[in-house]
């Protein structure tokens, strides 16, 4: 199943290791989400399978 979530917004990661943790995309209906509260997707690294130019795949 193919679902876009439309870009990265932010990531998370370790301070201590320096390492990525997690990135956040946007959760919902991105128009909506405008003047809604925030319920943004945190994807967790170890589910991303591989990054390329135009896009993350992620294995959930």
């Amino acid at each position: 199943m193919e679902k876009d979530y439309g870009f990265v917004q932010d990531v998370c990661a370790d301070l201590e290791t320096g390492r990525i943790t997690s990135i956040i995309v946007p959760g919902g209906n991105k128009l909506i989400n405008i003047f809604s509260q925030n319920d943004d997707i945190e994807i967790p690294w170890q589910n991303i399978k591989c990054i390329g130019d135009d896009l993350i795949l992620v294995d959930f």
